[in-house]
């Protein structure tokens, strides 16, 4: 219906306003100007009275001449009535009457304004005067269309420029309207275009107004929208991806037991040794899964204790040491401050800790070291993992933490990790209060950097 319509109900507000504000002024106009020429006659007629006060007291009339050029001055018909309603001179005009100008209370001052079906309308001023000690009273009748006369020149005056204002009103109402619920119009199509499928329809509506900031909005949302059915789409082709490889592995490996290619008891373990290596890959990647959905469904229980950061080190270090060693790696370890407590999940910060030494050893070169370190800036714990590797491409920074992104696109599983690591580990720093960056330069390796808030 188009009186439902946002743009109906625009113009139609638009409008009413408009009209209410100018009929308003025009009313308040008339109104003043009517008023202040009834006070300008009384004005006039009062003082007139005031004039003869003196000769009317000692029963002097003022002569027709003088009466005349009275009336001239006043701008009215002027006549004067003793208490018993004669008049004692001038006279009333012949279109009025006398009914029409009945004076109930003859000692004070009185002002009517008189309606005939001509229009002829008038004002009748009458003031209380003193004729020889009678009561008696001054009229004045203010004609030539007085009342019509106001209202028809305030009329004339006025109507084209409230019309002209009318129509320029409305005119910038109906641009108002149509701008705005054009914009609204856009967004609606844009959201009706995504909800049927396509997800590149966006808004053009994106002005610095609160329609525009709308429009901004539903642009941002689409984004993510976007981002995350893209993100999702490719979270299970990796997952099938990481999958396969593993489950083709144990396949190959259980036929060829069935077809009993493994001959003696040691290449029957040989072969039931790779299948259980192929299982715990499996079984590593699904639980990598499971905490990624746990921490961003914010399922995952984080406990927050009091641990002591330095000697949690000490123990990764200890327990690295061999490993390491393995692979021709050394580790140092520097503890640089005095503060060594953090709120914090002991086995998950562990968890951190492992995957990132795990990482610095998997790109690290042969013989060289993997630094850790605890130091204190600004009230906050930090500690560094090091390597002496390639650096990392700055445009690939930012994209290390996302689900499944590998610096090395052709390591697997066997040679790599799922790809969930450095995920589940910022994901893990950032819900014990903390934060989880990364430096790298050419020819000076890697720095990842666990900040978490000291406490005493």
């Amino acid at each position: 219906m188009i009186t439902r319509s946002l743009f109906f109900r625009q113009v139609a507000s638009h409008l009413a306003i408009i009209l209410f504000m100018a009929l308003t002024l025009l009313l308040s106009v008339m109104h003043f100007a009517y008023q202040g020429n009834k006070g300008a006659l009384a004005i006039r007629i009062s003082s007139i009275a005031d004039f003869w006060a003196e000769d009317l007291q000692a029963g002097n009339i003022p002569t027709l001449h003088e009466w005349q050029l009275a009336s001239q001055a006043a701008g009215a018909i002027l006549w004067l009535e003793n208490g018993d309603r004669q008049v004692l001179q001038g006279s009333p005009p012949e279109q009025l009457d006398a009914d029409s100008y009945q004076v109930n209370t003859p000692l004070e001052f009185s002002r009517q304004v008189l309606i005939s079906p001509e229009k002829q309308n008038a004002i009748l001023i009458s003031v209380p005067v003193t004729i020889k000690d009678t009561p008696g009273r001054l009229f004045a009748y203010y004609s030539g269309n007085s009342v019509y006369f106001i209202f028809e020149r305030v009329l004339r005056l006025s109507l084209f420029p409230f019309i002209t204002g009318l129509i320029a009103a409305f005119l910038l109402a109906l641009l108002l309207s149509r701008k705005l619920t054009h914009s609204i119009a856009d967004i609606a199509a844009a959201a009706k275009r995504f909800s049927a499928g396509d997800y590149a329809s966006r808004t053009s509506s994106t002005g610095k107004d609160e329609i525009g900031a709308l429009g901004k909005t539903f642009n941002s949302m689409a984004d993510a929208i976007l981002h995350t059915q893209q993100t999702r789409r490719d979270f299970f082709a990796n997952i099938s991806h990481e999958l396969k490889t593993p489950l083709s592995c144990v396949k190959a490996t259980a036929e060829a037991l069935i077809d009993g290619i493994a001959v003696t008891d040691q290449a029957r373990t040989h072969y039931l040794e790779k299948i259980l290596t192929e299982t715990d890959r499996m079984s590593r990647l699904v639980h990598d899964i499971t905490d990624t959905e746990q921490l961003e469904s914010g399922k995952m229980l984080i406990k927050q204790e009091r641990l002591d950061l330095a000697a949690l080190l000490l123990n990764q270090a200890d327990k690295l040491e061999l490993l390491l060693k393995q692979k021709n790696l050394s580790l140092t370890l520097r503890l640089e401050t005095d503060k060594r407590f953090v709120l914090g999940d002991t086995d998950r910060l562990s968890q951190v800790l492992d995957n990132l030494v795990s990482n610095a050893s998997r790109y690290a070169p042969p013989n060289s070291r993997i630094g850790l370190a605890l130091t204190e800036e600004n009230n906050w714990l930090q500690v560094s993992v090091t390597d002496q590797g390639e650096s990392i491409d700055q445009a690939e920074l930012p994209l290390i933490w996302e689900r499944f992104y590998r610096i090395d696109k052709s390591r697997n599983r066997a040679t790599g990790g799922s790809g969930l690591g450095l995920t589940i580990s910022r994901g893990l720093i950032e819900a014990m209060g903390g934060t989880l960056s990364v430096e790298s330069q050419k020819d000076q390796g890697t720095t990842f950097k666990i900040c978490l808030p000291w406490q005493k």
